[in-house]
C-alpha cells in the first residue's frame, strides 16, 4: 500500500536553509514513573538499518520506519515554532 506524503513549502525551504536533504521518522519509547508511551522521533541522518521505507519527494529523502501506525496512508509534514525554535511537525500518525 502506497503512502502519500505532503511536504509543505516551508519544510522544503527550512531543510534547504539547513543544508539537509534527509528526514528519518521513527517512534521512540518514552517512559515515566508509571506510564510508557511512544513518541515521534525525527532525525536528519540516514537510518542505521534497512527497516525503513524510502520516499523521495523533490530534493528530500524521507525514511519512514516500517510499521509506523498511520491514521490513513497519508502523512503531512509542516513547520511549527518560530525562529530558532522551528521544527518539523508530522500529522497522520497514531501515537499514544
Amino acid at each position: 500500500m502506497a503512502i502519500s506524503i505532503k511536504v509543505d513549502e516551508a519544510v522544503q525551504e527550512w531543510m534547504k536553509k539547513k543544508n539537509r536533504t534527509v528526514i528519518t521518522v521513527s517512534l521512540k519509547a518514552t517512559r515515566t514513573c508509571c506510564v510508557s508511551a511512544e513518541d515521534v522521533n525525527i532525525s536528519y541522518k540516514n537510518p542505521q538499518n534497512n527497516n525503513y521505507l524510502l520516499i523521495q519527494q523533490n530534493s528530500l529523502f524521507i525514511y519512514l520506519a516500517k510499521g509506523l501506525p498511520l491514521k490513513k496512508n497519508e502523512l503531512h509534514l509542516s513547520m511549527m515554532g518560530k525562529s530558532v525554535f522551528s521544527s518539523i511537525h508530522i500529522e497522520g500518525l497514531m501515537v499514544q
